[in-house]
């Protein structure tokens, strides 16, 4: 069990120093994706409400 904690530190230990070098890069692509999908899903549902398909009946 502890070869196993051990390795699992070390691991986590060698991505904490590659993780400097990404930066504020990686904030800045998960912004840019977020974003993205937010302007995506608000022109679906202009779409659907200029359609009249805003709620689904049962």
């Amino acid at each position: 069990m502890n070869d196993f904690l051990y390795a699992t530190g070390d691991l986590f230990e060698s991505i904490f120093d590659v993780m400097p070098l990404f930066g504020d890069y990686i904030n800045y692509f998960f912004m840019v994706v977020i974003f993205t999908f937010l302007v995506v899903w608000t022109t679906k549902m202009f779409g659907h409400k200029k359609r009249g398909e805003e709620h689904a009946s049962s």
